[in-house]
C-alpha cells in the first residue's frame, strides 16, 4: 500500500523537478525549488528501495530476526530518505508560489508513507 502511495507522489514531484529544473538560474527561489524537487526525488527513491528490499527478504516465520546486512541496508535508505525528506521541506520554505505549497505538503504525504510502512512490519 505504501509503495502504491509513494508511486502517486512521485508523478506531481517529477513534474515539479522537471519544471524547476528548467527555471533553477532564474533567482533564488527557483533555484531552492529545484533543489527540493531533487531531494524529493532521492527521498521517494530511498523509500520505494526501502519498501522493496523489505518485501524481497520477507521470509518464513523461521527466525525472527533479520540478516544484521539486512537490516543495515534498509536503516540506511531510510535514513537517506528521512534526510531528504527535511531538505525538501527547509527547500519548500525558501522557495515560493505552488512549489512551496507542494514541498510542505510533500513532508505530510511521506509521513504517511513512513507511517504505513511501519505497521506493514507488524504482521509479518
Amino acid at each position: 500500500m505504501s509503495a502504491l502511495i509513494s508511486l502517486v507522489i512521485a508523478v506531481p514531484v517529477v513534474a515539479g523537478f522537471i519544471s524547476s529544473r528548467r527555471q533553477r538560474t532564474v533567482d533564488r527561489r527557483h533555484f531552492a525549488a529545484f533543489v527540493g524537487f531533487s531531494a524529493a526525488i532521492v527521498a521517494l527513491g530511498a523509500i520505494i528501495a526501502a519498501i522493496a528490499a523489505t518485501i524481497v527478504w520477507l521470509k518464513p516465520p523461521q527466525s525472527p530476526y533479520d540478516h544484521p546486512v539486512e537490516q543495515g541496508f534498509v536503516a540506511i535508505l531510510c535514513i537517506i530518505g528521512l534526510l531528504s525528506t527535511g531538505i525538501a521541506f527547509i527547500a519548500g520554505l525558501f522557495s515560493g508560489g505552488i512549489r512551496r505549497v507542494a514541498l510542505v505538503l510533500f513532508v505530510p504525504a511521506m509521513a504517511i508513507i513512513w507511517l504505513l510502512a511501519a505497521f506493514s512490519n507488524f504482521g509479518a
